[in-house]
């Protein structure tokens, strides 16, 4: 059990750094809010805010991360796990397949690509090849 709290708590450390998109330790409400979704969490707006100040220990204004360790660790499953380490293999397999040129950037032209056939497989059309 400890080794799998190691585990969890390293994961979310992962987890957490990624979502600091600025690397100042903490994270704004709106990081907060995509790293809850990316865990598999759908907390509405105003959930969001009241769950921020619940976390939000110290009062000011942002999450470091003992507080979201405090708050989360205790209900964290490898479910939860499982779904983020997906996840980022979905994403990964997207922005490559969307990359069409490898440079490692989606342009516009890129993007309008892969939405335009996202669009047209929504709509059960096929193009000639």
């Amino acid at each position: 059990m400890v080794a799998l709290q190691v585990d969890q708590l390293n994961q979310l450390k992962d987890i957490f750094a990624r979502f600091d998109m600025d690397s100042d330790g903490s994270l704004t409400i709106l990081e907060l809010a995509a790293l809850l979704r990316s865990i598999g969490l759908k907390p509405s707006g105003d959930q969001i805010h009241v769950l921020l100040a619940n976390m939000d220990s110290n009062g000011n204004g942002v999450v470091e991360f003992d507080e979201l360790a405090n708050a989360i660790l205790p209900d964290m499953n490898e479910e939860i796990l499982v779904n983020q380490d997906k996840l980022t293999r979905e994403l990964t397999e997207m922005i490559e397949e969307a990359d069409a040129d490898g440079d490692g950037v989606i342009s516009f032209n890129e993007f309008s690509s892969v939405m335009a056939k996202s669009s047209l497989e929504f709509l059960g059309i096929s193009l000639p090849s």
